[in-house]
């Protein structure tokens, strides 16, 4: 009989697009075809274009309304010896009661919790419920954190093992070793361009203020027409308007690829991040990293080798600090290796699902099967 992985969608959230191709899915699928495991994915709104993309992937509706806790509650009490690992995603207060009822219903199934906190939520769980995250782990058989530091901290509170998997990237199809001759004057953003936490608008007070000569400012992602108009007009007001390229969402994964490739640096100005998958994107294609002090900040940069790290709110810090490194092309030379180098080694998902597999103690399967 086919073993099987099933994701618990955690605490009522719907899998919409945006997830389609984060951990939260990219886990268990690949997981599943790594070990020849079926997949399941548990969530109310089984959307269209997530049984597009994965036509191979089993779908349990789980109604949320009334109280999606006790659903999912009653769906593994039928269920739970029929599953071999749980992936939880998330501290969420109802895997507390879920994961014990998956326990007591299949005793020998395992369970994998991938905590996706900030430092943020971490301390806000700390202080406000402090035996909250000793109840959960003790349900759970793998627990793993995207940071260093948030992997140390908990290892430090609660005595346990914490193991580090960081977001990484998954290549759709073949891609080759960026060659820095491919590299031009542009710094890139990627991501939802209108989220107030992205704070987008401080790249480009940083950009326009540093007055940098034959560099291009490139924003990549979905915004609202008002945030576009908004950003169009202040934009538009700069001696160096035509030095911003507002280019909106990009699907085609190999056009975004290119964007990626062509770029010397990345930004990234969040107030809080976990682990951002684009920040494995922009390591594989060899960009230098300029950041703000999020979590995941210190890996991704080596700790500043790779990249700069500058205060959340302090943009004209961050303008000085990009105009200055804007002149250290022997700097992108070698970023541009090491940091691709390290990425390719160590971020792509296959080789993170590797780690995962044999932390679980499960082995790949030589039917292998991809189910993407």
């Amino acid at each position: 009989m086919v073993k099987k992985i099933a994701l618990l969608s955690m605490d009522g959230h719907t899998l919409g697009d945006q997830y389609i191709f984060k951990d939260i899915c990219l886990i268990p699928i690949l997981l599943g075809g790594y070990l020849g495991y079926d997949v399941l994915i548990t969530t109310e709104i089984n959307q269209e274009k997530l049984k597009e993309t994965f036509p191979n992937i089993n779908f349990e509706f789980i109604a949320f309304q009334d109280n999606y806790e006790i659903n999912m509650n009653q769906y593994l009490q039928d269920h739970a010896n029929e599953i071999d690992i749980v992936f939880a995603f998330g501290a969420y207060p109802s895997y507390l009661q879920l994961l014990d009822t998956y326990k007591k219903g299949n005793p020998n199934g395992k369970t994998y919790l991938k905590l996706d906190m900030n430092r943020y939520w971490l301390n806000r769980l700390i202080v406000n419920s402090p035996d909250y995250l000793v109840r959960l782990f003790q349900h759970c058989d793998f627990v793993s954190a995207e940071c260093s530091p948030i992997v140390k901290i908990l290892e430090e509170k609660f005595q346990r093992k914490i193991h580090h998997i960081p977001n990484g990237f998954y290549d759709f199809f073949p891609t080759e070793t960026v060659s820095y001759d491919e590299k031009k004057n542009i710094i890139l953003t990627v991501g939802r361009l209108d989220a107030p936490d992205k704070q987008v608008m401080m790249i480009v007070y940083a950009f326009l203020n540093a007055q940098i000569p034959d560099w291009e400012l490139r924003l990549v992602g979905a915004m609202s027409e008002q945030f576009k108009e908004q950003l169009m007009n202040f934009v538009a007001a700069s001696p160096y308007s035509n030095q911003v390229k507002i280019l909106g969402p990009i699907f085609d994964k190999r056009q975004l690829e290119e964007e990626y490739r062509q770029a010397k640096i990345f930004c990234l100005t969040s107030k809080v991040e976990c682990h951002a998958h684009v920040l494995a994107e922009a390591a594989k294609n060899g960009c230098y990293l300029m950041l703000t002090d999020i979590d995941g900040a210190i890996d991704m940069t080596k700790n500043q080798k790779w990249g700069r790290i500058h205060p959340i709110y302090n943009w004209p810090f961050f303008s000085e600090s990009l105009k200055e490194v804007s002149e250290q092309e022997e700097l992108f030379k070698t970023t541009c290796v090491e940091i691709q180098n390290f990425a390719r080694n160590n971020l792509n998902w296959h080789h993170l699902i590797a780690k995962i597999a044999n932390i679980l103690g499960e082995k790949r399967s030589e039917q292998k099967t991809d189910l993407l």
